[in-house]
């Protein structure tokens, strides 16, 4: 794993913008760029630090306010981990918010989600859904609204969003 944490200058400029550097990863396709009103107003993430082990440096990694204080390899990656998640869990509730709606609703009309694999279906575009809300339980599939179907996505890497 990249040391996105080490205290080196270009690590340092690299880690500068963790949500940047998380969007870009592959697979990380599926999710819309947050916020970062949204993510620091506390109110929005009530709850969260009971989910999420290292909660306040995770968010800290996340906001980019992570001290330059060096950390263990072990520790850097599980805050690294716990980044990713309460990311994603503040993607979920972002989503459901007026401008988590819009920016969706933009990729849905790019069909950056994808098109409907049957033929009935004209190239319609999916859009990305939880089975679940308890995380870590099932990844994210793909419904189509003229079929009415849910498809697993093509790309394995979509597996890991939950």
């Amino acid at each position: 794993m990249i040391n996105e944490l080490s205290s080196t200058d270009s690590d340092s400029e690299f880690a500068k913008y963790w949500v940047e550097w998380f969007m870009s990863l592959e697979g990380n396709e599926y999710y819309c760029d947050v916020d970062e009103d949204y993510i620091l107003d506390r109110f929005n993430l009530t709850g969260l630090n009971f989910e999420v082990p290292h909660y306040q440096k995770a968010l800290e990694l996340i906001t980019d306010r992570l001290p330059d204080k060096p950390m263990s390899d072990d520790l850097r990656d599980q805050v690294e981990r716990s980044a990713k998640h309460l990311y994603g869990l503040i993607h979920a509730r972002y989503i459901i918010t007026a401008r988590g709606l819009v920016k969706m609703l933009d990729k849905y009309k790019r069909g950056d989600f994808g098109r409907c694999p049957r033929v009935y279906c004209q190239g319609n575009q999916l859009l990305p859904v939880g089975v679940t809300d308890i995380p870590n339980q099932k990844a994210v599939k793909l419904y189509c609204c003229r079929c009415e179907d849910v498809y697993n996505p093509k790309s394995r890497r979509h597996n890991m969003i939950d």
